[in-house]
């Protein structure tokens, strides 16, 4: 008997360095080409805890195979650092550092009936969330309602804003000198880019809402009680499935143009948004490459930005030129949306 719990120990070990290898492949192959590789990537914060486990496992049995685990790990400690921050400093910063946060707030008005009156409501509590939580110099929205943007505007006071009524807006204190879209096509989801004067400089600015997966409340349902042994249940993660198979596609080919305009701007970039894909991603790879991701540099902790029904996802980001300074990255947990606003201090 111990020694087939031993050999049923031994295979899942091996299966879990499997699915890691395959979570550390999803960065490199285009989701085009194989989509059913992006679900690896995806889970990769379940299969380092699943690691985890069986490093303890092993340890505690004393056998070699904790280190195959451990090694499994070190090998990979650039995808590790993408979920969680290792930034125990406490660096000062600077008077003249600017703040920027990204927030996607689509999920402010979930499930109730939307009047003048809860816009005008919900408005003021945001407007004094985003205060409290350290004023952003300048904020990226996404899934912004047309209508609830200009109760936004009055309460949040920023001079500047750019939006073309596609759910992106950007507000800033800075003066905004233009902007425009870049081309994702026929799609809900958009992204913007303005040109951002800050003294003498002027970067320029993306906020980025990539292909949504859309499978919010069918995965809450599988999650929130449906039985396995139903043929409705295995219908609904069929469906899930090929949902997000279908929008990874979609995101490739939308980071692969946002890649395109981010390479021509004439102007130091900063990337902003939901980006609806993991670090673990073709998509993040293909959007930060040559660039800084502030939570790697200053981020301390789990990195998770999404509060919906799959936790530990990090989906939300702030990218700069590596030439940026980041002081300080961190992720505000509230109950405004179904996603946490990023914020970061950069030196410009």
């Amino acid at each position: 008997m111990r020694s087939l719990l031993k050999n049923a120990f031994m295979i899942l070990s091996a299966l879990v360095v499997v699915l890691t290898l395959l979570a550390y492949l999803c960065p490199h192959v285009n989701p085009a080409t194989f989509s059913w590789l992006t679900f690896f990537g995806t889970a990769f914060p379940w299969i380092l805890l699943a690691n985890i486990a069986m490093i303890i496992l092993w340890a505690w049995r004393r056998n070699r195979f904790a280190l195959y685990h451990l090694g499994i790990l070190i090998l990979g400690w650039q995808y590790i650092t993408g979920f969680i921050g290792f930034d125990f400093g406490k660096d000062a910063v600077p008077e003249g550092a600017v703040v920027v946060a990204t927030h996607n707030i689509g999920g402010l008005f979930r499930g109730v009936r939307i009047t003048d009156s809860l816009r005008e409501r919900v408005a003021t509590q945001y407007a004094a969330f985003i205060r409290d939580s350290g004023k952003p110099d300048i904020l990226c929205t996404q899934e912004t309602n047309s209508k609830f943007y200009h109760f936004l505007t009055r309460k949040m006071g920023y001079p500047y804003t750019f939006n073309l009524k596609k759910g992106t807006v950007i507000f800033s204190r800075y003066p905004i000198e233009g902007g425009g879209e870049v081309p994702f096509g026929k799609t809900a989801n958009s992204s913007l880019w303005a040109d951002i004067r800050i003294g003498k400089k002027t970067i320029r600015l993306y906020n980025v809402h990539l292909q949504s997966n859309k499978v919010a409340v069918a995965t809450e349902k599988v999650i929130g009680g449906a039985e396995l042994n139903e043929e409705e249940t295995w219908h609904e993660i069929g469906s899930v499935l090929h949902q997000v198979g279908n929008a990874t596609g979609i995101r490739a080919e939308q980071a692969q143009r946002l890649r395109e305009h981010l390479e021509a701007s004439p102007h130091p970039v900063v990337v902003c948004g939901d980006f609806n894909d993991t670090p673990n991603s073709y998509v993040y790879a293909q959007i930060s490459e040559g660039l800084s991701d502030t939570f790697r540099d200053k981020g301390l902790g789990l990195g998770t930005s999404f509060a919906g029904a799959l936790p530990l996802l990090r989906i939300d980001y702030i990218l700069t030129e590596k030439k940026f300074t980041t002081f300080s990255c961190r992720t505000v947990r509230g109950t405004f949306s179904d996603h946490y606003p990023v914020f970061a201090s950069i030196g410009i």
